[in-house]
């Protein structure tokens, strides 16, 4: 789905291009070419760029919002609203789509830690191929599962610095330390970006609104 927007920008784009290489004498070929690659850009920048790079999570969160027709932007959109009944309809659309089972695990394990019920996809948890990825699940799983020395110890290997501090965020929430908690919710926010970024943002807000400081 296209915005108005680029859809204009578009049209623009293509009656400059078609100027230009009438008076420069472009062939047919080399116009057809750049007209294309332009209107790949166009396309595909702002995806990108909200995708994996924006900062500013209003405007991820409405570039998502008008893209829910595609399942996989509806499964985190929901996600990030806690919507079960949506990500779980999304969920089903995209194991349709996806036959590989690494893929279809990660979808299935975000699915369940939404619900707080990890321990029932242990299997997935370990076909995820990503190890940074799988091993933030095991560390959330052993949460969930009351073994906070072992998820601590965790939280200090993983690969990526926000998903350890996410990890020791949930933690802490566990213990009922929601000030100390706050820190290292901050901290992984802003060690991310895009997505990931809006899904953080919309998850602690939930989270320190269900369970305020004491």
């Amino acid at each position: 789905m296209i915005s108005k927007t680029q859809y204009i920008s578009i049209i623009i784009l293509a009656i400059s291009l078609g100027v230009l290489t009438a008076i420069w004498q472009i062939n047919f070929w080399m116009t057809a070419i750049m007209i294309f690659l332009s209107v790949t850009l166009i396309m595909y920048i702002p995806y990108v760029w909200y995708m994996y790079f924006s900062q500013d999570t209003e405007k991820i969160g409405a570039y998502l919002k008008q893209r829910t027709k595609q399942p996989i932007i509806q499964f985190y959109c929901s996600l990030a609203d806690s919507d079960e009944r949506g990500a779980e309809e999304a969920l089903h659309l995209l194991k349709k789509k996806y036959k590989s089972p690494n893929i279809t695990a990660i979808f299935t394990v975000a699915y369940a830690a939404l619900e707080n019920r990890l321990s029932t996809v242990r299997d997935d948890i370990l076909l995820i191929k990503d190890s940074s990825v799988r091993q933030y699940y095991e560390a959330l799983l052993q949460i969930e599962e009351g073994h906070y020395d072992e998820a601590e110890e965790m939280s200090s290997t993983l690969t990526k610095p926000w998903m350890g501090e996410s990890v020791k965020a949930e933690l802490l929430h566990k213990k009922g330390l929601s000030e100390q908690a706050a820190v290292h919710e901050t901290k992984a926010i802003e060690l991310t970006k895009g997505m990931q970024r809006y899904l953080l943002v919309k998850k602690y807000k939930s989270l320190d609104t269900a369970n305020p400081p004491m």
